[in-house]
Formats: structure tokens, C-alpha cells, sequence
């Protein structure tokens, strides 16, 4: 025998912990495609649930991006404040309670 087949390899004890069993029981029951689809429909879930519940950004606090500290202008003073949106309103109705106005008259 060679001196290389003869040499027996040293196996460390098995040393399994509840967390580490708990973790590849998906694995040993073969059910892995199973969790990492229910995992991902609930992460797909919630992160749905956040963007339906979330309220709208006014357009005021949009976010800015800041330019590096090095590149920044030096001034002390206030961001210029934004240029008021041009007025768009719609002419506006009466209130949803009130009735129909009445019926003109048909010549006869």
C-alpha cells in the first residue's frame, strides 16, 4: 500500500446544533423550491402592502440630490424657493348635493 492511501483521514465529531438542524430541514425533506417560493410571495406581498399603503410625496418635499461637499458652492444664504406652478384649475361645479337646474321652456 502506498503511504498515501494509508493515511485515514480525521472526521471532526458531528456536532449538529437545533439551528443548524432547523435551517436544512427544507433540504432533507426536499422541499427547498418550496420555502424559497413562499418566502418570496410574502417578501412580493409586503413590499406591495408598503407601496399601496404609502402616502403620495408632495411635489415640495421631493428628494434632491446634494453634490459632493468639494463641489458644493460656498454660500450661506437659502436655496432660491421654486417657481410657483402655473394655475390649471378647473372651472368649478356647484356642490354633489345640489339639484339639477330646471328645465327651459319648449316653444310651443
Amino acid at each position: 500500500m502506498s503511504p498515501r492511501t494509508a493515511v485515514r483521514r480525521v472526521v471532526a465529531p458531528h456536532t449538529e446544533g437545533t439551528l443548524v438542524r432547523m435551517l436544512s430541514l427544507p433540504a432533507r425533506l426536499h422541499l427547498r423550491w418550496l420555502v424559497i417560493g413562499l418566502l418570496m410571495a410574502a417578501a412580493l406581498g409586503l413590499y406591495g402592502h408598503v407601496l399601496a399603503t404609502a402616502s403620495p410625496m408632495p411635489p415640495s418635499k421631493a428628494p434632491v440630490s446634494e453634490a459632493p461637499a468639494s463641489e458644493a458652492p460656498a454660500t450661506d444664504s437659502a436655496p432660491p424657493s421654486p417657481s410657483p406652478a402655473p394655475s390649471s384649475k378647473a372651472p368649478e361645479m356647484g356642490p354633489a348635493t345640489s339639484s339639477p337646474p330646471p328645465p327651459s321652456p319648449v316653444p310651443s
